[in-house]
């Protein structure tokens, strides 16, 4: 069974590895065709590779066939339909999934998506998983910052089948009907606001809550760098160990209670009546948590080792996990675009391996020859997972194996329990359930301070960037250290293929150049300098008022991407929260070594003003300050003007958002100096920007347009890019192209480099015809 599950995940894999847009669909003819000889001539493990081929190309087709039309994007619309699943609260927010059943105004397209995902601020109602809500909403299709290193939204969305995003017009939307009471949604609706509503503010209480229901959006973001520092972050995942723990109490307490009654023995043996017992109770924990991948696995796993106990057979362990995969593939192919689906089955992968390598060698016959294998397997799985984490994650817990020692037990032999007993009771015993989930926090919040003071140890972030050829070599030295069959001193030698993983030297300019990154933050700015062995950040883009961080969420990110642990030089060009809302998270994460800025308030107490004349040198590139030459300008026009020069004399200017006044005056103090071949537009092509006199100086080659998609501000303005076109420049915008890098080197043209966006397109990247480039001669 294992060989058909290893094709089937292949075939899976084909089209979102190999293919940026669906192949035509003449193909899908040839394939279906094919599918069937291969299964006439009996060749089963073909069949399987196409099968995966063509259940991942149906559901991609789907799901990209559902589009929002264009006409009615930014339109409000009336919609009606059903809460998917159980709103998120932040502050001043709610955000959940919503199932359209039609629109009241008017016919829905027959393409229009059935899933949203929608934002309601303040509202005067909250919502009920499972309720009808008429709603007035503002829509626009998926669309996500593109950076090296960053999340990738657009995949997230398209993983969750969310055809489009929005949020709620109205403060008051109209409810039509609530959720039937037998509906899983509604229970575990209710168990949520039971247990928001006593353990919001009580120690440990979103992370009872997390355990119990899978709800995770009350930890805090020091609380998830907690996890990753220390490589417990599946702990706030409901995953298979938990789902097993439910099953394996509720196997072993009916069993007793069972054999202690002859009558009902007699109608039915106690292994049975368990087994029946162990496969209700995971059933009702996975419906509890959401039924999310792992719980998924978990409870496939179960449900068949359950079935042998039932018939009375034995499962090979590769067997059971395979016929878990090929369910869970069946049952939503578009798993595989998820971190967690690769985590759970590969955690699982390992440790059965391990268990037959341990079958072979007997029973371990002490407590320390016991708890020696203990240590092995979480020293396995820290090693075996570290490929998977460096490619998801980019960073690589060191301290997992025994930080993992000490929480799995603590949280699976305490903490789960005690929760799932308070949720069993509540109903029953309030005050009871209450007592019980508030030792569950207690005792998380002790284990929390353990893993803070682990987390403390110096080098707890390690960061690793490494190619996709490096993790593939460390996966295949781990999977043959498990499966070697022949001497065992050579065994040990497959760790070797991890050293590409542990000392890949990351990519650097050569001496003299510099590697410019203007970053994808919507509308904002954000640019990344790279010397041979400094790096400057020139502004972190915003941070939105839904929490969003550009400075977290894109820029940390993208110099952890490319190997950059230190930040030498921070500009933050002026005071707009386009420029320097993520500044305060670089500053925390890196602690630059210097930090400039033009108008009050200064980011950081040790920040200086950046003031014409200053100037530096780092590795034969020349960094000058233009701008401003004192003190007194309003916020624009107080910008940070930084000119960037190889040594072979290739320029770039960082004017920041300077208008037309500050351009004059720029002008008259180094007109002679102001030639570059890459400009970024001055206050994101603003009309009141870029005038003709500093055009014609400049005379760039290419032009910047730090722009967001649909930018309420018309940005870049339609006179402005004309003026650029006159003079021979080409104008991408980096909302539209997603992340632009160039390289600094030889005096001349500087080529205009394809944008992430197009570079690293998948699949679920929908091209838009509304985003198109700025026009150029």
């Amino acid at each position: 069974m294992y060989r058909y599950a290893i094709a089937f995940l292949g075939g899976t894999l084909c089209l979102p590895l190999c293919f940026s847009r669906l192949p035509d669909p003449v193909w899908g003819w040839a394939l279906g065709a094919l599918l069937l000889f291969s299964l006439v001539r009996r060749r089963f493990q073909l069949a399987a590779v196409l099968a995966g081929l063509a259940g991942f190309w149906w559901q991609a087709a789907v799901q990209l066939q559902s589009q929002l039309p264009p006409a009615l994007e930014g339109e409000d619309i009336i919609l009606v339909g059903t809460i998917d699943d159980i709103p998120a609260r932040g502050p001043r927010v709610l955000r959940f999934p919503f199932r359209v059943e039609g629109r009241e105004d008017a016919p829905l397209p027959i393409a229009f998506p059935r899933r949203l995902r929608l934002s309601w601020y303040d509202p005067q109602q909250l919502p009920r998983v499972g309720e009808r809500w008429r709603l007035r909403v503002r829509l626009k299709a998926p669309w996500s910052f593109r950076n090296p290193g960053g999340f990738d939204y657009e995949a997230w969305l398209f993983r969750q089948r969310i055809g489009a995003t929005g949020y709620v017009r109205d403060q008051a939307g109209a409810r039509l009907g609530g959720p039937a009471w037998y509906r899983p949604a509604a229970w575990r609706q209710g168990v949520h606001a039971a247990l928001e509503e006593r353990m919001r503010s009580r120690p440990g209480g979103a992370v009872v809550l997390a355990l119990a229901l899978g709800a995770r959006h009350g930890l805090t973001d020091a609380q998830w760098e907690l996890y990753r520092l220390t490589g417990t972050s599946h702990l706030m995942a409901i995953s298979g160990l938990h789902v097993g723990l439910v099953a394996g109490l509720c196997f072993g307490l009916v069993r007793l209670l069972w054999a202690a009654s002859p009558a009902l023995v007699r109608r039915l043996a106690a292994p049975r009546a368990a087994t029946l017992a162990a496969m209700s109770g995971a059933l009702g924990y996975a419906a509890l948590a959401g039924f999310s991948i792992p719980t998924q696995r978990a409870l496939i796993m179960v449900w068949l080792v359950c079935a042998a106990l039932w018939l009375q057979r034995q499962l090979h362990p590769l067997n059971t996990l395979g016929l878990a995969l090929i369910l869970v593939l069946l049952h939503d192919p578009l798993a595989v675009l998820g971190s967690g689906f690769w985590l759970s089955f590969g955690a699982v992968l390992l440790l059965v391996l391990f268990h037959l390598r341990l079958r072979q060698a007997g029973p371990a016959a002490t407590p320390a020859g016991r708890f020696r294998r203990l240590v092995q397997a979480q020293l396995l799985l820290s090693l075996g997972l570290m490929p998977l984490t460096v490619l998801n994650f980019h960073t690589v817990a060191w301290l997992s194996p025994l930080a993992n020692l000490i929480a799995i037990p603590w949280v699976s032999l305490l903490v789960v329990p005690l929760t799932l007993l308070g949720v069993a009771l509540f109903a029953l015993a309030p005050g009871l359930g209450e007592a019980l989930w508030d030792l569950a926090g207690l005792a998380y919040s002790g284990l929390e301070w353990l893993l803070a003071r682990l987390a403390a140890l110096p080098l707890a972030d390690l960061h690793l960037a490494r190619p996709m050829w490096a993790v593939v070599a460390a996966l295949a030295g781990i999977l043959g250290l498990l499966l070697w069959r022949g001497q065992p001193r050579y065994r040990w030698a497959l760790l070797l293929l991890f050293l590409p993983l542990l000392l890949y030297p990351t990519p650097r300019p050569p001496l003299g150049t510099a590697w410019v990154d203007v970053l994808d933050v919507g509308q904002g700015l954000a640019v990344v300098v790279r010397t041979r062995s400094h790096t400057l950040v020139y502004d972190t883009g915003p941070r939105f008022t839904s929490g969003l961080d550009t400075g977290a969420a894109v820029v940390a990110p993208f110099l952890r991407t490319v190997g950059r642990t230190d930040v030498d030089a921070l500009i933050v060009s002026h005071g707009d929260n386009d420029h320097s809302g993520g500044a305060p998270a670089l500053i925390a994460a890196f602690d630059p070594v210097r930090i400039l800025y033009s108008d009050p308030p200064a980011p950081a107490p040790r920040a200086r003003p950046c003031r014409d004349g200053q100037a530096w040198n780092w590795d034969g590139v020349d960094f000058r300050l233009l701008h401003p030459a004192d003190a007194g300008r309003d916020r624009n026009d107080a910008s940070c003007v930084l000119l960037v020069e190889s040594a072979a004399g290739a320029r770039l200017l960082l004017p920041g958002d300077i208008e037309a006044g500050a351009e004059y005056a720029l002008l008259r103090r180094h007109a002679a100096s102001l030639r570059a071949e890459v400009l970024v537009s001055p206050h994101h092509g603003s009309r009141t920007s870029s005038t003709p006199a500093l055009v014609r100086n400049v005379a760039p080659g290419l032009v910047i347009h730090p722009a967001g998609r649909g930018n309420r501000y018309g940005f870049p303005h339609p006179d402005v890019t004309a003026r650029y076109a006159a003079v021979g420049a080409r104008q991408p915008i980096s909302g539209c192209s997603g992340a632009l890098q160039l390289h600094l080197d030889a005096a001349g043209e500087v080529p205009a480099p394809p944008g992430y966006r197009e570079r690293a397109r998948r699949l679920w990247h929908r091209p838009d015809p509304g985003c198109a480039p700025a026009p150029s001669p």
